[in-house]
């Protein structure tokens, strides 16, 4: 049984869909599992990240986690995961972890990391930049024909979609040989934000509105939402992610090509409508 956390969320669900169509028992942790819609098959299971009293029975005939980090971060996990026998678990980290420990977002998986690897569980490590999905977050201008204002609009990067992700995630709970192993990942593209812009306007049929915003107007717009400590480190990880390498980790792990974002954008295009 391979046990999914995070089950409802931007990767998760799509690890679900890729272990049941490789014909797998899948178990999808949620807090209300009641309320949750998973696909036929999938065995829905109450439980908490951030209370690990929560978890005996999420965990019980577990050989293997997919574990994404909750709101809260808690390390204790591993090692309650160990205790109940699971021998390997699959962690979506972050790229930003090369930055160090004095970024916070760095630092949060950085720990998690450690966490595993002090476990004694194996581990494999995924480490994406940029989500595709990020440019969700335009929909509501995009819709309304007002400008989208960003920060960082010169910045080009290559951003992931989460459905390569958990195609990666899925082969590595399923085969053999991604053990220990480290998988930075990335689209198979290098974007600005007024590129993606360009293939959501062509997509619609017309010429959207584009402004990038200083990068003191956006801090200060962050601060309305997340800590001080969040904001600073997101920016510095835009920062640091010019040019970023576009990398081959997807297909060589997968045997697929990456989606690339003008398909993302293809399949998502109606939430711009």
């Amino acid at each position: 049984m391979i046990l999914v956390t995070g089950a409802t969320g931007t990767v998760g669900r799509h690890v679900i869909r890729e272990l049941q169509q490789a014909g797998y028992g899948v178990r999808a942790l949620s807090r209300n599992p009641e309320k949750a819609k998973f696909p036929e098959g999938v065995e829905a299971v109450a439980g908490d990240l951030a209370k690990p009293d929560t978890l005996t029975a999420a965990l019980e005939g577990v050989g293997k986690v997919f574990w994404i980090l909750p709101n809260v971060a808690d390390y204790e996990f591993p090692r309650i995961a160990r205790q109940h026998g699971v021998r390997h678990i699959v962690l979506l980290s972050t790229a930003a972890v090369v930055m160090g420990a004095q970024n916070a977002i760095a630092r949060i998986h950085m720990q998690a990391e450690q966490a595993i690897r002090d476990s004694g569980a194996a581990w494999t490590f995924l480490r994406p930049g940029a989500f595709m999905t990020n440019s969700l977050q335009w929909a509501a201008a995009i819709r309304s024909k007002g400008d989208v204002r960003v920060p960082f609009g010169d910045i080009s990067f290559p951003d992931i979609d989460s459905r390569d992700i958990a195609a990666v995630a899925a082969k590595a709970l399923i085969t053999d040989g991604h053990e220990e192993k480290i998988y930075n990942l990335t689209g198979p593209e290098s974007l600005t934000a007024s590129e993606r812009m360009r293939i959501l306007g062509d997509l619609l049929g017309r010429d959207l509105g584009f402004e990038t915003i200083p990068n003191a107007v956006a801090r200060e717009f962050m601060l309305q939402h997340m800590p001080a400590e969040i904001v600073d480190a997101m920016i510095d990880q835009y920062r640091h992610s010019q040019d970023s390498a576009v990398l081959s980790t997807v297909e060589e792990v997968t045997g697929r090509a990456p989606i690339t974002y003008k398909q993302w954008a293809i399949d998502h295009i109606d939430a711009f409508r």
